[in-house]
Order: structure tokens, then C-alpha cells, then sequence
């Protein structure tokens, strides 16, 4: 609250802890709110990105208010569901082709 004191925002949290342990934290006409709660996510993937790329990730996502690793999951996620729902995954998606040096022979 504007213009409390310190102490008086101490005395209130104890006073709110007081009332959670008397077993008083609800009124009777409190209403009760089921929230679904997301899966936690559990695996973290590092991925190696050029420089500019990051920057054009980063605009990209900075644009639609959401945060870099957010856009590369979302897009990520969106490819894994199109090539499950057209039957075509893993196999059949187009490869992706990278330039190697030819490794010598022998």
C-alpha cells in the first residue's frame, strides 16, 4: 500500500502466516478454482546457431512479444506435428543436406 511502513508490511505477512497455521486462511464464502496446471518441461537441447541467425531469432520473436528459445520451441513443435499428421515422419521429410570436405580414402 502507498505510504506503509516497512514494519507494517511485516506485522500484515505475520499475520497472514498466523492465520494459515490457525487453519483460517479461507472464509467460508471463498470460492474454489480447479487450475490446470502444463506438464513441466524437462529436457534442455543446446543449439548452435551463427551469430546473425541468433539476431534474426531474436527480432523475429521479439516482434511477437515472445522470447527467443520460446520461438525455436514453438517452431520445432510445429514441424514435428506436420510431418507426424501427414504420416511423413521421421523418414520421408526432406533431408537436410550440410557441405562437408571429402574425407580422403585409406
Amino acid at each position: 500500500m502507498p505510504g506503509q511502513r516497512e514494519t507494517d508490511k511485516i506485522t500484515d505477512l505475520d499475520k497472514g502466516s498466523e492465520r494459515i497455521e490457525q487453519g483460517e486462511a479461507w472464509d467460508e464464502g471463498d470460492e474454489v478454482v480447479e487450475v490446470e496446471v502444463k506438464k513441466p518441461l524437462d529436457k534442455v537441447i543446446p543449439i548452435r546457431l551463427l551469430g546473425e541467425k541468433w539476431e534474426e531469432l531474436r527480432k523475429e520473436a521479439r516482434e511477437l512479444g515472445i522470447g527467443p528459445t520460446t520461438l525455436a520451441r514453438m517452431w520445432i513443435l510445429e514441424r514435428l506435428r506436420q510431418g507426424t499428421e501427414a504420416g511423413v515422419w521421421p523418414r520421408q521429410l526432406t533431408r537436410l543436406t550440410t557441405t562437408r570436405s571429402p574425407v580422403p580414402n585409406g
